[in-house]
């Protein structure tokens, strides 16, 4: 059997991808490759793979040695923002006694990158939600920076923080799960959800938060006084810097203007 030439070696690897729409780690796709063409030298493969996962737009690294095809990326974040996006306009029907209007999910953002600031949370912060960053859990409903101020005498790196915030009091398990993954890129993290969540998902939400370290803050389900508490105080955490840096990537192609404003 004929050894493969770069070229041919990067077809091969083009058709292992397409057919592993989850992506695949890169020792997975040289393994591969050797079996089935045991006659070109290991080098080669790893070298021109190499070379097509530098140049070729088509392909992702999503995920530390992992790649995907990017129209296989594109499918995931669409189908991760649709869902989330449902249920951030679907109107809450059991707002508290008192409050006016019909109220959705996305009523709250804006009041909470609020309640980040004054509270000294974040020197600044922005509502985000939608497709701003796309990919599964890549992007938070509110994105906030805390940086050194001026007359701050320590002068510390600036700390990335996000929140989910979840205005359906039956989704809170969903919530949980977004933040615990801002965790890769973030250096505090909050889940925001309504008061009127049940005892009993309250009492996990606040014991999976302290051992994850997650932030836990409730509110009213009033859009003019939501009335944000904290429950639990996120833990501050070290974010991977591959996931912080593909992160800003995402928001620099979608939002460059809030990503100047924010960082």
């Amino acid at each position: 059997m004929a050894k493969l030439n770069r070229k041919q070696i990067q077809d091969r690897t083009i058709e292992i991808l397409e057919n592993s729409p989850g992506g695949l780690r890169w020792n997975e796709i040289l393994g591969e490759i050797q079996r089935v063409d045991p006659d070109t030298p290991f080098n080669s493969i790893r070298g021109a793979t190499h070379g097509l996962f530098s140049s070729s737009d088509d392909i992702v690294k999503v995920a530390r040695g992992t790649y995907q095809l990017a129209k296989y990326v594109d499918a995931d974040a669409a189908d991760a923002v649709a869902a989330d996006e449902a249920i951030a306009t679907v109107p809450i029907g059991d707002a508290t006694p008192g409050a006016t209007g019909t109220l959705t999910e996305k009523d709250f953002y804006a009041s909470f990158a609020e309640w980040l600031v004054e509270n000294d949370e974040a020197t600044v912060a922005e509502p985000l939600g939608g497709s701003s960053l796309g990919g599964k859990w890549g992007t938070p409903d509110v994105l906030g920076v805390m940086k050194p101020r001026a007359q701050d005498i320590f002068r510390f790196e600036p700390q990335i923080i996000a929140a989910e915030i979840k205005a359906t009091p039956s989704l809170p398990v969903v919530a949980f799960g977004q933040a615990v993954a801002y965790r890769l890129f973030s250096h505090k993290s909050y889940i925001v959800v309504p008061r009127t969540t049940s005892s009993d998902d309250m009492s996990r939400l606040k014991s999976l938060c302290s051992i994850h370290g997650v932030g836990l803050v409730t509110f009213l389900l009033d859009k003019e006084a939501p009335d944000y508490l904290v429950v639990i105080l996120p833990a501050l955490a070290s974010p991977d810097m591959f996931y912080v840096n593909t992160m800003l990537e995402r928001l620099k192609s979608s939002e460059p203007k809030l990503l100047n404003k924010l960082f």
